[in-house]
C-alpha cells in the first residue's frame, strides 16, 4: 500500500486525463474542421478541368460538405460536441465526396484521383487524435464507398485501379490508422506524464508544509520547555538564596540554645531555652516549608 503510495502514474485516472486530452486534441481538431471549410470548395477549380462533365455536382458536394463542417464547429460548444467529431465529420463527408469522384472519372486522371486521396489520409494522420477503431470506421467507409462507386465506373476496371495507385492508395490508408493511432498513444502518455508530473510536485508541496509545521511544532515545544528549565532554574536560585541566608540564622539559634542546654543545670534557664528552641524550630520550619514551595514553583514567603 505504502508503495502505490509514490505510484504517480497509477494515480492518473480516466476522469484527469480525458479533459486534458480533450483540450489538447481541440486545437488539432479545430484546424482540421476550418481547413476542410475553406480548401474543399477550392479544390472545385480543379474539378472543372479534371472532370468538366460533373464539376457543378462535385461543387455542390463541397460546398454542402463546408456548411456541414462549419455547423458541427459552430454548435460544438452548445451540445458539448467532442472535439474528435468536429474532425470525422468532414473527413467521413470527404471521403463520400472522394469515392464518388470514382463513379465520373476517367482513366486518365484515375492516377491523380488516387493521389490525392493519399493526400487526403496523409493529412488527416498528421492531425486528428482519436482511438483506432474510429481510423478503422473511416478507412472501412472510405474503401466501401470508394468500391460501390467504381462498380459505376464501366471505364476503371479493378486491375486498372490498383495498377494506378489503388493498391498504394491501400497502403495508405492502413499507414493512416496506425500513424494516428501511434500519435494518440503518444499523445496520451505526454499528458499522463505531465498529471503525474503536477501530482508530484503537489505531493513535494504538501510533504514540504507538513516538514515546516512539524519544525514550528517543534520549536514551540523547546521553547516551552527552554521556559520550563529557566523557571525551575530560578526556584533552585531562591531555594539556594533561601538556603545560604534564610536557612542559617535558625540553624545557628538551635545549635547555640543547644550548646547552653549543655553547659546550664538552672530549670528556669532551660524553660527560657527550650521557647527559644520552640521558637527557632519553627523559624526552621517555616524556611523548609519555603523552600519545598519554591522548587515546586509555588510563590515563595517574603
Amino acid at each position: 500500500m505504502e508503495a502505490n503510495k509514490f505510484d504517480f502514474l497509477g494515480q492518473i485516472t480516466a476522469d484527469k486525463l480525458m479533459p486534458e486530452l480533450e483540450r489538447a486534441s481541440t486545437r488539432f481538431h479545430v484546424t482540421v474542421a476550418w481547413v476542410a471549410i475553406i480548401l474543399d470548395p477550392v479544390f472545385a477549380l480543379t474539378d472543372y478541368f479534371n472532370i468538366p462533365g460533373h464539376w457543378q455536382t462535385l461543387l455542390i458536394m463541397r460546398l454542402v460538405v463546408s456548411a456541414v463542417t462549419l455547423t458541427t464547429l459552430l454548435t460544438r460548444k452548445k451540445y458539448t460536441t467532442p472535439s474528435f467529431v468536429v474532425a470525422l465529420v468532414p473527413f467521413f463527408l470527404i471521403s463520400v465526396q472522394n469515392a464518388y469522384v470514382y463513379a465520373v472519372i476517367d482513366t486518365q486522371n484515375l492516377l491523380g484521383q488516387n493521389l490525392n486521396y493519399m493526400a487526403l489520409l496523409i493529412g488527416a494522420a498528421m492531425f486528428v487524435l482519436w482511438r483506432w477503431y474510429y481510423s478503422v470506421l473511416m478507412i472501412g467507409v472510405s474503401a466501401a464507398a470508394t468500391g460501390f462507386f467504381l462498380t459505376q465506373n464501366p471505364q476503371v476496371t479493378p486491375d486498372y485501379f490498383f495498377i494506378h495507385g489503388g493498391l498504394l492508395l491501400m497502403a495508405v490508408g492502413i499507414f493512416t490508422v496506425v500513424l494516428i493511432n501511434t500519435r494518440y498513444r503518444l499523445v496520451v502518455r505526454e499528458i499522463r506524464a505531465r498529471l503525474a508530473l503536477r501530482i508530484s510536485n503537489e505531493a513535494i508541496r504538501l510533504q514540504a508544509e507538513q516538514i515546516k509545521s512539524i519544525n514550528e511544532n517543534l520549536e514551540k515545544l523547546v521553547q516551552e520547555r527552554t521556559s520550563e528549565l529557566e523557571i525551575k532554574n530560578k526556584a533552585l536560585e531562591e531555594a539556594a538564596f533561601i538556603n545560604a541566608h534564610k536557612l542559617r540564622a535558625p540553624v545557628a539559634s538551635i545549635l547555640g540554645l543547644v550548646g547552653l542546654i549543655k553547659t546550664t543545670d538552672s530549670v528556669d534557664e532551660l524553660k527560657q531555652i527550650n521557647v527559644l528552641l520552640q521558637d527557632s524550630t519553627e523559624k526552621l520550619d517555616a524556611v523548609v516549608s519555603e523552600i519545598t514551595r519554591t522548587i515546586e514553583g509555588e510563590p515563595g514567603l517574603t
